[in-house]
C-alpha cells in the first residue's frame, strides 16, 4: 500500500528537514535551549519555542532577544554552543519518525535524497550516527552553508543544486511553517509531515 507521504511521480529528488521531520527531537531541542538560557536568567516558554522550530538556534535566540528586549552578557554564538552541548548529551536517545523513515527506506537507491536543515552540521552528523540514516543521503545542507535560513529558500535551493536536480523537480518533507514557506519560495513541492508525526 502506498504511503500517504509518498512523493508524486514527477519527483526527481527528495529533500528532508531534520528536526521534527526525520527525527523526533522537539522535546530534546526545547530542553537543550532552555538549559542554555537558564543560567542567563532567561526562562524559555515551551509554547513560544514550539511555534518557531523552523528557525535556527541563533535566529531563535536573536528573535527572543529582540522580542523581550534582553541584554545578554555573552554572544549568541556561545549560547548556541552551550545549547548544542546540552543536546548532544542526549543525542543517543533521539528516535526517527517511523512514517518518514519509511519514505527514506522506500526511496533510497531510487531517488537521490538530501537533508536540508536549519540545524547545526555537527549536531546532525553526531546524532545521525545513532540512527538508520547515515548512508541514506547524498548531501547534507545546514544553516552554516547559506547566508539566510528558513523561511528563505536558500537551504533547499543549495540542496537541490548539490543533488543536480531542478528545484521544481524536488519534493520537500517539512514540519514547520518556516520550512514550508522556504520550500514554496524555492518553487518545490512540499509535504507537511505533521499529521503523520504526532505534531
Amino acid at each position: 500500500m502506498l504511503s500517504p507521504l509518498a512523493p508524486h511521480d514527477d519527483a526527481d529528488g527528495l529533500l528532508f528537514d531534520w528536526d521534527g521531520t526525520l527525527v523526533d527531537s522537539q522535546s530534546a531541542n526545547y530542553q537543550a535551549m532552555a538549559a542554555a538560557l537558564a543560567p542567563l536568567g532567561v526562562t524559555l516558554e515551551e509554547p513560544w519555542f514550539n511555534t518557531r522550530t523552523g528557525l535556527s538556534s541563533a535566529e531563535m535566540i536573536d528573535l527572543l532577544i529582540d522580542e523581550a528586549g534582553l541584554d545578554l552578557p555573552i554572544p549568541v554564538s556561545e549560547i548556541v554552543a552551550r545549547r548544542d552541548e546540552h543536546f548532544l548529551r542526549q543525542a543517543h536517545h533521539i528516535r526517527t519518525h517511523p512514517a518518514v523513515l519509511e519514505i527514506v527506506e522506500t526511496y533510497h537507491g531510487r531517488l537521490p535524497m538530501a537533508v536540508a536543515s536549519g540545524g547545526s552540521r555537527a549536531v546532525i552528523s553526531q546524532t545521525m550516527r545513532h540512527l538508520p540514516y547515515a548512508s541514506r543521503f547524498a548531501a547534507v545542507v545546514t544553516r552554516e552553508d547559506v547566508e539566510r535560513g528558513k523561511p528563505a529558500p536558500d537551504i533547499f535551493l543549495l540542496a537541490a543544486h548539490r543533488l543536480g536536480i531542478a528545484p521544481d523537480r524536488c519534493t520537500v518533507y517539512e514540519d514547520s511553517d518556516e520550512g514550508i514557506a522556504a520550500a514554496q519560495a524555492a518553487g518545490m513541492t512540499v509535504i507537511d509531515v505533521r499529521s503523520h508525526t504526532g505534531r
